[in-house]
């Protein structure tokens, strides 16, 4: 039963960004396809805008606007899920310590990120991106996480990484 279910969860998550992928006009599906090829994960990169748009005809403001809220969500769960790992942590405190400290910065840069998209302030949110970036390479992957077979903060860097990217690009078409 419990398979079940998580087969029913998967088919309806791909139906989902089956249905937003039809939803959106070729124009804005070219620009988002324009947009994904340069970041290390297309994929990632199609899914976070294709879920969240609202319109079929979005603007380059609400690809912005998107992409500022799903990093600073995204972030906020990243730092909750490595509190979450410190408390098994035994001996790799120390490396999940450093990632929840870069964590807190990346958080912090996207959650100003989301006040500056607020306020219009477009060209800020370029300026926070290498805020990011610094967060993340603070975030070293090189220890074991206990529970897990290969560690989950190489996964949860990359796709950090992504977002960003689509913030830079996002946020140079927006401010030019």
């Amino acid at each position: 039963m419990k398979m079940y279910r998580i087969l029913l969860v998967f088919l309806a998550i791909t139906l989902v960004c089956s249905v937003a992928e039809a939803f959106l006009d070729g124009k804005t599906q070219q620009t988002i396809n324009r947009i994904c090829k340069q970041t290390i994960d297309t994929k990632f990169c199609n899914e976070i805008l294709a879920k969240n748009l609202t319109s079929s005809s979005p603007s380059k403001e609400d690809l912005l606007n998107v992409t500022v809220t799903e990093a600073e969500r995204f972030s906020a769960n990243t730092y909750f899920f490595i509190s979450t790992l410190l408390r098994d942590a035994g001996d790799e405190r120390f490396g999940l310590q450093e990632c929840a400290e870069a964590y807190a910065i990346v958080n912090t840069a996207f959650t100003e990120a989301v006040s500056f998209f607020n306020q219009g302030l477009y060209g800020e949110i370029l300026k926070l991106t290498s805020n990011v970036s610094k967060g993340v390479g603070i975030c070293k992957t090189d220890f074991n996480v206990p529970g897990y077979n290969m560690n989950p903060m190489i996964e949860r860097n990359r796709e950090t990484q992504v977002l960003v990217a689509m913030e830079k690009l996002i946020g140079q078409m927006v401010s030019s």
